[in-house]
């Protein structure tokens, strides 16, 4: 767990590290007051279609900076493009609602509204929105993690590029983009090479901001493959290029990443010296996120430095910016540094309260991060179901079609004809004796099989738990640190296993094959998580039981129990137990 945490970490703080680069043109966007009133002047004296030039304007002006108003002027743009609009125009809202949902973070929805758009764009044949739409799509599954989903995406869009001939700039941002996802799968050599094209598109063209920008994550990719050498005249330069430009984010990504490789090498006071500068840049220019990172750098700085007053302070500081932003994984992180700061410093009693609070934390993220690729999981198993049924419905259209011209040619003699017919009537119904009596053994060893993985799961979950219990004890023993070494290798080995969840899954809808669909169909506002509570309900599991399964707390399971009830629309004397198990 430990690992893929420590992955997704680093994939996150690329995308922050470009973002610092990539965010001056977005800041320099902000909403003029001027141009918005010369806008909203022209909406009383123009008909309702020449009002959408003036709202798409609207947008725009406001996207980066009130969220709600864009939205307002958003939704105006579609109620008119729908009433009044062209096809064309009703696909462009719909795109710019996918792209409003990217900038709110709302990155599911937006995939779905930027699948309806490329519906509308494929259908009017226009290739160049197209190929914007899966760059936009690829963003939003980048941001997701779905990696391999989001370079398809990338690749798609640059082989429309390539057909229709556009400017080599665009071109660029394409090989900009395949680079930043292969280096996010740690593919850092192949993500070099798509970043070096890109470099050399923009110096040809004189581009010097964006040819500095992707050198920059170029540095990023030598970095972490251990290539400092070659990585730090690469930020030393972006360094510079920064200073001369007073490009304030970009000069403190720059010094973050030089100290770090100062770190790295063992020269603590040189990073100490780089990460107070950057530190002083990002607060003096209201820089949000990279304080807290730069405050957890120097917390580690003054930690190996054995300085646990600074280090403890500047842990605390980098603690409050996460708790600030809400960035629930970086909490994670500043409890554990704060737990080892307290520990070096001899004050047991804070340390376990702190390791406590990590601990507690660690496993909230990781069981929604569970229910998440759950989800992704049932949705790729019903998909690949889908295909199965289409595949089937081939074969026996093919079948049929066979079994219509052998009718045709027994049509030479009626007499062969009623024998033939006989006989496979007799073939048929045997048959169906048989695959009737197959699938009733089929069906009773998957109902087997699949209370088998329930009260596994649950059991491993209890184990778990008991192993946390362990934790707080050991953490007060002499030799702590060792025994605790073996118990997260017992936790490593347990968790690794989840992929029981998946068999799980593909066993209930063997069983109650539909039943998912069905409740959806009758019960809209079912969320996936009513419906894992509903199977496991199904299969007369106890609270207790379903509690385990779901790492939820039984006031937890009270609660979404209650939700469920009113979902389903039962009155109080009802049994919630025997609704759902009567369903379908």
């Amino acid at each position: 767990m430990r690992i893929v945490a420590k992955k997704m970490d680093k994939m996150l703080y690329r995308i922050f590290c470009c973002a610092l680069f990539l965010s001056l043109s977005t800041a320099s966007a902000g909403q003029n007051k001027s141009v918005i009133d010369s806008l909203l002047a022209l909406l009383p004296d123009t008909p309702d279609t020449s009002h959408l030039e003036v709202y798409t304007s609207l947008v725009m002006e406001y996207l980066y900076t009130d969220h709600l108003k864009a939205k307002y002027y958003l939704d105006e743009y579609r109620r008119i493009a729908e009433k009044e609009g062209s096809p064309s125009q009703i696909a462009y809202g719909a795109n710019m609602l996918g792209v409003f949902y990217n900038i709110v973070s709302n990155y599911e929805e937006g995939l779905q509204v930027f699948e309806t758009a490329k519906a509308m764009y494929e259908e009017l044949g226009n290739q160049e929105r197209i190929s914007a739409l899966l760059n936009n799509m690829s963003i939003a599954n980048r941001n997701l993690g779905h990696l391999e989903e989001a370079l398809q995406n990338q690749m798609e869009s640059l082989a429309i590029k390539e057909k229709i001939g556009v400017e080599e700039e665009s071109l660029a941002a394409s090989y900009w983009n395949i680079g930043n996802i292969l280096s996010d799968i740690s593919n850092f050599a192949e993500s070099n090479a798509w970043y070096r094209k890109a470099e050399k598109i923009y110096a040809e063209l004189g581009l010097d901001d964006d040819r500095i920008d992707v050198r920059y994550v170029l540095a990023l990719n030598l970095k972490d493959m251990d290539s400092i050498d070659l990585a730090m005249p690469i930020f030393e330069e972006a360094l510079e290029h920064s200073r001369k430009r007073n490009f304030h984010n970009s000069i403190a990504g720059s010094l973050d990443n030089l100290g770090t490789i100062y770190k790295e090498r063992g020269d603590l006071s040189k990073a100490e010296r780089y990460y107070l500068e950057a530190l002083e840049i990002s607060l003096a220019h209201g820089e949000e996120s990279l304080p807290g990172l730069l405050y957890r750098r120097l917390a580690n700085v003054y930690r190996e430095k054995k300085q646990y007053p600074k280090a403890l302070d500047y842990a605390e500081k980098a603690l409050e910016v996460s708790r600030k932003t809400g960035v629930r994984k970086k909490m994670i992180t500043d409890y554990l540094v704060l737990s080892e700061i307290t520990e070096d410093m001899g004050d047991k009693g804070r340390a376990l309260q702190y390791f406590k609070q990590y601990h507690a934390l660690n496993d909230s993220v990781f069981a929604e991060e569970k229910i998440l690729a759950m989800n992704e999981l049932e949705v790729k198993y019903q998909t690949e179901k889908k295909e199965q049924k289409i595949q089937l419905l081939n074969e026996k259209a093919k079948r049929a079609a066979l079994i219509q011209k052998g009718l045709y040619g027994a049509l030479s003699g009626l007499v062969i004809l009623l024998l033939v017919l006989a006989y496979a009537i007799r073939q048929r119904a045997r048959r169906n004796r048989l695959e009737k009596e197959k699938l009733d053994a089929a069906l009773a060893f998957k109902k087997r099989e699949l209370s088998a993985f329930a009260m596994q799961l649950a059991q491993k979950n209890e184990m778990l738990k008991n192993i946390q219990d362990d934790i707080s004890e050991i953490r007060l023993s002499a030799d702590g640190s060792k025994e605790l070494r073996k118990i997260n290798r017992k936790i490593n080995h347990n968790l690794s296993d989840d992929a029981n969840w998946e068999l799980f899954l593909q066993r209930f809808e063997a069983v109650h094959q539909g039943y998912q669909n069905k409740v959806m169909e009758a019960y809209p506002t079912i969320t996936s998580n009513d419906l894992r509570l509903m199977a496991l309900m199904k299969m007369h599991l106890s609270s207790k039981e379903i509690a385990s399964m779901l790492n939820l707390s039984n006031e937890g399971i009270k609660k979404a129990r209650y939700r469920l009830r009113k979902k389903l629309g039962i009155e109080t004397a009802e049994s919630l137990d025997e609704f759902v198990m009567g369903l379908f």
